[in-house]
């Protein structure tokens, strides 16, 4: 059989998202498998009975908003659905310090070389700081305590993946209603709204004031051409040939269903821990 893909890309996080949009603004036949579903708002998790959790047993009956995965020292949190951990981050973005790159690295990364790359996601994510009537008490102490201490230049606000209005304020009547929001259409085509300050960034933000991947290079890359297949889970990886066989499991109904693509390129990017899953079979 001969390659239908150029690039499969598994996995639609921050990684995935990104090498798909590129591909496919190159003119590639690109497609992205995720495991997770494609949340709407409607659809968020907010009460129990609600699909909150993604569970690896039993994908087909629990395919929800988080991954919980319990290690020895450390408990990881990890989101399932089209945009992968930008889903469940708390937005910020920050640069690296140009001297953390001083030792560690290969001599091609540096900061030089990663400077234009940084600005080219601030555009693309629209990137903001919280407008200064809008601070919270929690920002206020923080910033009040780096000065006591003589730090008041290493403080600053942090950039965020967050579109805010400077017209929202605590003062406003009811300040937590969606109606408070502002409703726009971003430059992905994608419609959104401004922060109403609801603190639910990490469960799906209602008005959609957060920046999130399905929001801006997915549908890019989809207005290139890429297709994304939500509730895709590869099961195994094998060369064939000059390209490679790509089987999955579709989440249909309660079922799974057994599929398979080929393309001449794959590119991991499942996350740290699905990238390196040692219960997958990813045969090189």
């Amino acid at each position: 059989m001969s390659e239908t893909f150029d690039a499969i890309v598994i996995g639609s996080g921050f990684g995935g998202a990104i090498t798909a949009c590129r591909l496919a603004e190159k003119g590639m036949k690109v497609l992205v498998l995720e495991r997770g579903r494609r949340w709407a708002p409607r659809e968020y998790p907010r009460k129990v009975g609600d699909p909150w959790l993604f569970s690896e047993r039993q994908p087909a009956r629990q395919n929800g908003w988080l991954d919980l995965r319990f290690f020895k020292h450390m408990t990881v949190a990890q989101a399932a659905g089209v945009g992968g951990g930008s889903l469940a981050y708390s937005s910020v973005a920050v640069e690296a310090d140009p001297s953390l790159f001083t030792n560690g690295w290969p001599a091609e990364i540096t900061y030089d070389e990663l400077k234009p790359c940084y600005a080219r996601v601030n555009e693309m994510m629209n990137l903001q700081t919280v407008p200064d009537g809008q601070l919270t008490q929690r920002f206020k102490l923080a910033r009040e305590a780096a000065e006591k201490l003589g730090h008041r230049d290493r403080f600053s606000k942090t950039p965020l993946a967050v579109s805010f209005s400077p017209d929202w304020n605590y003062q406003l009547d009811d300040p937590f209603n969606p109606r408070h929001s502002r409703t726009f259409t971003n430059a992905h085509g994608q419609q959104q709204g401004t922060c109403i300050h609801l603190g639910n960034c990490d469960i799906g933000c209602d008005v959609q004031a957060k920046n999130t991947l399905d929001l801006n290079y997915i549908p890019r890359a989809e207005q290139w051409g890429a297709e994304v297949r939500p509730l895709h889970l590869v099961r195994r990886i094998e060369p064939r040939g000059t390209g490679y066989r790509i089987v999955f499991d579709r989440i249909d109904g309660k079922r799974l269903a057994r599929g398979e693509e080929r393309a001449a390129r794959v590119i991991l990017a499942a996350g740290s821990l699905g990238s390196t899953d040692p219960n997958a079979n990813f045969t090189y």
